[in-house]
């Protein structure tokens, strides 16, 4: 799965990442037990801090059980 984000958005970075997770697996995409990249790789692939990555992983989680 292709991940993008558009900074200048008015929604939330955080907010796109989870958005596109969640329609990743909606859409078949991610199939269930896919692994996504690691938090450090997403941090350097967006240059955002790890912190953030770890946020939206974990909100995904919460969101899909």
């Amino acid at each position: 799965m292709q991940f993008w984000s558009a900074p200048r958005n008015a929604v939330t970075i955080r907010e796109q990442l989870v958005t596109q997770i969640i329609l990743g697996i909606l859409c078949g995409d991610l199939p269930p037990g896919e692994r996504l990249p690691s938090t450090r790789e997403l941090a350097r692939r967006f240059r955002l801090h790890p912190n953030t990555i770890s946020a939206v992983t974990a909100n995904s989680r919460a969101t899909n059980g």
